[in-house]
């Protein structure tokens, strides 16, 4: 993924699989609302989340939700 490779030093990529029952129970857990897959949250440093978009983006979009962030 280029996206993970441009911000490694700045940025954690973690991918939540819906076929695996504890994900979709830990994300319902920590609040987060699922209604769409994909569905992305881009969360900072103290956890709030800054963005959060469903859909698919173009690799221009992934990056400015990211910049964003950071």
């Amino acid at each position: 993924m280029a996206l993970k490779e441009q911000y490694k030093d700045s940025a954690e990529f973690i991918v939540a699989d819906f076929a695996i029952d504890e994900t979709f129970e830990l994300l319902r857990t920590e609040g987060y609302d699922v209604p769409y897959i994909p569905m992305f949250f881009f969360i900072n440093a103290d956890g709030a989340v800054i963005v959060n978009e469903a859909g698919v983006f173009s690799y221009e979009q992934m990056s400015e939700f990211i910049e964003q962030v950071i």
